[in-house]
C-alpha cells in the first residue's frame, strides 16, 4: 500500500446535531486514488461528502483515521509539510462566486497564490502565467480585466479552477463544482478535467450527487450512505 498515491483509512468524523446528541457523519470510511485516476464519491445531501474534503485539505481535523499522500501521513502533519501539501492538493468548491473577493478582478485573483506561494517575483511574470491559465481553461483574455459579477457562473467555475492550477497541484477535490452550473457548463469544466488528467497527470476526488456524471468522468465510485464508503458496482 505504500506506492498509493493517496489514500484514506478509517476516516471516523461526529458533529453535534440539534439536539445536541452526536451524529455519526463518517464511521469508517477509507478509500483510494491512484495519480491520473478521478475517483467519485456520491450521496445525498448531508452524506459527509464536503466533510470529506475538508478533512482531505486541512481544514478540520478527522477524530478517528489516517490519510497518506504520496506515501507520507499528512493527518496533523508539522506546519512546514501542512503548507507545501496545501499547494499540491487543491479544492474546488461548490459556489465559485464566495471564494471570489467581488471587489477584486479576475487577474489579480489568479495572480493572488503565484505571489503567495512566491512563484513569482515581478507583476508582468505574474500576468504573463495568468493568461496562459485563463487559456488553458478556455476563458479570454478580457476575462482578466472584469469582476467577478460581471461573468456569468460557467466563467466563474472556470476561473476559480484556473487559480487552482496556479500552484501546479497533484490532487484536486472538486467538491460539487459542477451542480450549481448548466449542462453545457457542466460540460466544458468535465472536459477540462479531462485534458488535466491527460496532460499534466492530475489525481480527481470528484464529489457529487449526480451518479450519470461521475459514472461518466470517474474510473472508480464510491457511495457515501450513514457515514460508510463503499465501492459502487461497475466501477
Amino acid at each position: 500500500m505504500s506506492d498509493v498515491f493517496f489514500r484514506a483509512e478509517h476516516l471516523k468524523m461526529q458533529f453535534y446535531a440539534g439536539n445536541k446528541r452526536k451524529q455519526m457523519v463518517l464511521d469508517d470510511a477509507s478509500f483510494t486514488v491512484e495519480q491520473g485516476e478521478a475517483v467519485g464519491i456520491v450521496g445525498p445531501s448531508g452524506a459527509g461528502k464536503s466533510t470529506i474534503a475538508r478533512i482531505i485539505c486541512g481544514l478540520i481535523r478527522p477524530e478517528y483515521g489516517d490519510i497518506y499522500f504520496k506515501g507520507t501521513h499528512i493527518v496533523g502533519a508539522e506546519k512546514t509539510f501542512q503548507k507545501e501539501f496545501r499547494t499540491q492538493i487543491q479544492l474546488i468548491p461548490q459556489q465559485p462566486y464566495l471564494s471570489l473577493d467581488p471587489k477584486q478582478k479576475v487577474g489579480s485573483s489568479i495572480m493572488e497564490p503565484l505571489f503567495v506561494h512566491k512563484l513569482v517575483k515581478q507583476k508582468k511574470q505574474a500576468q504573463t502565467c495568468a493568461y496562459q491559465l485563463l487559456h488553458s481553461v478556455r476563458l479570454e483574455r478580457d476575462i482578466f480585466t472584469r469582476y467577478p459579477g460581471q461573468i456569468s457562473g460557467g466563467q466563474a467555475q472556470r476561473v476559480v479552477i484556473a487559480r487552482a492550477l496556479a500552484v501546479s497541484p497533484e490532487l484536486i477535490i472538486a467538491d460539487e463544482s459542477t451542480s450549481m452550473l448548466d449542462v453545457s457548463a457542466q460540460a466544458q469544466v468535465i472536459q477540462i478535467y479531462k485534458r488535466l488528467i491527460k496532460e499534466q497527470n492530475v489525481s480527481f476526488i470528484f464529489i457529487s450527487h449526480n451518479l450519470p456524471l461521475v459514472k461518466a468522468f470517474c474510473s472508480k465510485v464510491y457511495g457515501l450512505q450513514n457515514g460508510m464508503l463503499s465501492l459502487m458496482k461497475g466501477t
